[in-house]
């Protein structure tokens, strides 16, 4: 329990900057940012004993805004929030197992750290047993793609064999409007930039 309350606190992030601003008139203040919440697909997979592939949904907040250094050359990000899917799990085509699941995760990239972190709730069945588990995850960020390592706490092991503790996990978050949104801004930032070099 102790280390699933320091996982948590280590996890949590605060996105102070919250506001879309629109007005051209403000491309030259560094208070230029983007923050939006929609509900999106998202998918992953992971290799453990077997492997498995899942599907869901994602209510994602993204958040991106011009950096502090005018030296930076990308634009810090920061996406997160809670998702519902399913994981199917197979071991062999004997072996079939599924695996409905809530979560939250969270990624980032800011101007001195990042991480990719999460944890979520499984409840794993073959449709005669089932395992309940608690899977911590951590990694690096890649924007929508997130790569990690997540470590699987069984409640009930019965199909705990099957699934395995250890595993390589990949995530990946379909936000078309956020991303067309994020390249927007990187180009005014990359056009603010060689405005300055020039003038220079």
């Amino acid at each position: 329990m102790k280390k699933i309350l320091v996982f948590l606190c280590l996890s949590v992030f605060e996105f102070s900057y919250g506001q879309e601003v629109k007005d051209s008139t403000a491309l030259d203040s560094l208070t230029y940012s983007y923050k939006k919440t929609r509900l999106v697909p998202r998918f992953g997979a992971s290799i453990q004993k077997g492997y498995s592939l899942e599907c869901g949904v994602f209510l994602n907040t993204f958040y991106t805004r011009f950096p502090s250094h005018s030296g930076m050359g990308f634009l810090p990000f920061a996406s997160q929030g809670f998702f519902a899917s399913s994981e199917f799990v197979i071991k062999d085509f004997d072996n079939f197992i599924i695996g409905p699941k809530i979560g939250w995760e969270a990624s980032i990239i800011a101007e001195t750290h990042g991480g990719f972190y999460g944890v979520e709730f499984i409840n794993y069945t073959d449709f005669n047993n089932y395992s309940p588990a608690l899977m911590l995850k951590f990694g690096m960020p890649m924007k929508w793609l997130n790569v990690g390592y997540g470590y699987t706490m069984f409640f009930e092991e019965s199909l705990k064999d099957m699934i395995g503790k250890h595993r390589l996990i990949i995530s990946y978050t379909i936000n078309r409007k956020s991303e067309r949104r994020y390249k927007e801004i990187r180009k005014i930032w990359n056009n603010r930039i060689e405005s300055k070099e020039q003038k220079l």
